[in-house]
């Protein structure tokens, strides 16, 4: 796996933790992994650690400064909303074509290395005014990890979430499913019904 992007049925659903433990392990394999977060809602700048760039950064050893946010994040806006609402409500609309230059660039880069690209939100959240999550991942030409987590609803999620992808032709590598809180039910007991409707690989991520 030479580059993946990572999406998900929804959001807070476990993306950041799942592309954090994925570079840790290719670290662990003496590997020279690169990431990025184009998009980032939510983002406050005294708590950069806690940001999804900035949790990304530490898993790839790199000091967690505004100039390394930069480096893997294109925009990060405040407002805890869809980046592309959020970047109207600035009067500073998303370019599309300047958000696949930006992960492109990073990927000549990674000159062949692992290459991660973590989304904002779910599989068809907006990227821009225009374009959605899966509309990015099939001009990248990436193969994508689906996150999930057992809660009321995964399931239809889950399997409209695969559909989609499917009819536009991405290539899946796996799903991935999480327990993000306590109150999300058992990962093991969404994967047993999900095995029923689809011959996907899975992953358990504790």
């Amino acid at each position: 796996m030479s580059s993946v992007f990572i999406t998900a049925t929804g959001t807070d659903i476990g993306k950041t933790y799942t592309a954090c433990r994925m570079i840790q392990d290719w670290r662990a394999q003496g590997l020279k992994p690169a990431a990025v977060k184009p998009l980032m809602s939510g983002f406050s700048e005294n708590e950069l650690e806690q940001s999804d760039a900035g949790q990304i950064l530490a898993a790839l050893g790199e000091e967690v400064t505004p100039e390394n946010i930069n480096r893997i994040c294109m925009r990060r806006f405040e407002a805890a909303i869809a980046p592309n609402q959020a970047a109207r409500a600035l009067g500073q609309p998303l370019d599309y074509d300047d958000i696949l230059a930006f992960i492109n660039s990073r990927v000549l880069l990674a000159d062949g290395a692992p290459f991660l690209v973590e989304g904002a939100g779910g599989i068809m959240s907006p990227v821009t005014d225009t374009k959605l999550n899966i509309d990015l991942i099939a001009d990248l030409a990436m193969p994508a990890i689906l996150i999930t987590a057992n809660y009321l609803g995964a399931i239809s999620h889950t399997l409209s979430a695969l559909d989609v992808m499917d009819k536009w032709g991405i290539p899946i590598e796996k799903i991935v499913v999480t327990r993000p809180t306590e109150q999300h039910g058992a990962p093991e007991i969404l994967i047993e019904e999900l095995q029923r409707w689809t011959n996907v690989d899975f992953f358990q991520q504790t």
